[in-house]
């Protein structure tokens, strides 16, 4: 009985932080202003998955995301080039825009392609500079290697972008959820699929 009690105690303190790590990711986004916020709240998001899973692991979620905010605060193009993608694809899936700009059609398949890229190079980006292990601390190397990783990684790039998008179906099906888990669950389900080169961890 004992046993199953504190089995119990143990899935409601994991549920309870993995909430709270989410609520967290989106709190620092809008702190950065949202459009510029994703790299250090997602950078932020995955160090404090990482340090609840340690046994010995006793930073507060909120002190990892504010060192992950002041570090990393300036990689703001990355994400304005993000979230101007991603508004100008979903633009052009309203079949009405065809009517008034029928370029539209020419460029709406390479546009949501390089909108798809995008995303997936700014997943192991924000994985690669989240490694504690990582010697070098030039980020523009860290970003070619992050471009090099997806193309060389075709399967696990497709596998993070259909992770992406089938997360993406919860804000129909329960937005408060979206919120709370999304971030989290993506973490869980992409930590064991993004490759890590083996020079981070040396």
């Amino acid at each position: 009985m004992n046993k199953l009690k504190n089995k119990l105690i143990h899935f409601i303190d994991q549920f309870s932080q993995y909430s709270i790590i989410g609520l967290y990711f989106w709190l620092f986004m809008f702190r950065s202003g949202f459009i510029y916020g994703f790299f250090p709240a997602a950078i932020g998001l995955i160090k404090s998955i990482r340090e609840l899973s340690r046994e010995d692991g006793n930073t507060s979620v909120k002190a990892i995301y504010t060192n992950a905010f002041h570090e990393f605060k300036q990689q703001k193009w990355v994400s304005f080039l993000l979230f101007l993608f991603t508004g100008i694809s979903l633009m052009s899936l309203y079949s009405f825009l065809f009517t008034e700009y029928p370029f539209l059609g020419f460029i709406q398949i390479p546009l949501i392609i390089l909108t798809c890229m995008l995303w997936i190079f700014s997943v192991y980006s924000v994985y690669f500079l989240s490694q504690e292990e990582k010697k070098s601390n030039n980020i523009k190397w860290i970003y070619a290697l992050a471009f090099d990783t997806c193309i060389r990684r075709p399967i696990n790039s497709v596998v993070i972008c259909l992770t992406l998008l089938a997360l993406c179906l919860l804000i129909k099906i329960n937005l408060i959820v979206f919120i709370f888990f999304a971030p989290p669950l993506f973490v869980m389900l992409t930590k064991r699929i993004v490759y890590i080169p083996s020079i981070l961890l040396r």
